[in-house]
């Protein structure tokens, strides 16, 4: 059964390669001020996960932008937790082609959707955000740094607390602070 993910995963990051060069997006920075649009991709598999987004998308709504946080449950199927809402929507496992790829129309509407600003919450090991990120036409992408996966315009480099927590505390301070 390893050897099966392995080949998917491979099959997967070749796909993922061919997507990134194929990507028509145009590319310009925002701030928190300028921007209009923000979508916010996360794990969402447990409540405590949703639990620590929802303030950050609140931060986001309050500032009047158009916020839109779609999760990844890393599960066969939503629990009550998953319910969507105005700023919330969720995929997960049935949701995703045999390399992992997402595939539906609620997916299909936010990698089209040109955000201003698209933050990725996860790292490269939660391999359905990884494709969104990389297929998204948003025109200012920001995520955690890790090497040799650069598909980011803003790369944020956390030493010792890797936690989601600080991730979005750094966020916030560097889309108030560009361009002022």
């Amino acid at each position: 059964m390893e050897i099966l993910d392995n080949i998917k995963k491979n099959i997967g990051q070749w796909v993922f390669q061919r997507d990134l060069k194929f990507n028509k997006r145009i590319k310009s920075v925002s701030n928190i001020d300028d921007a209009k649009s923000i979508g916010i991709l996360y794990d969402a598999t447990s409540e405590k996960q949703i639990k620590t987004v929802e303030p950050f998308v609140k931060y986001f709504f309050d500032l009047k932008k158009d916020v839109k946080a779609l999760g990844f449950v890393n599960a066969k199927q939503l629990s009550y937790c998953h319910i969507p809402k105005l700023q919330y929507d969720f995929f997960y496992l049935k949701d995703l082609n045999w390399y992992y790829k997402p595939q539906n129309y609620i997916i299909q509407n936010f990698v089209k959707k040109e955000y201003d600003i698209l933050i990725n919450l996860c790292d490269s090991s939660v391999i359905p955000i990884k494709y969104l990120v990389a297929s998204s036409l948003a025109h200012f992408k920001i995520g955690i740094h890790e090497d040799g996966f650069e598909i980011y315009d803003l790369m944020i480099s956390l030493k010792e607390d890797k936690s989601i927590e600080r991730l979005i505390k750094e966020i916030k301070h560097y889309v108030n602070l560009i361009n002022k």
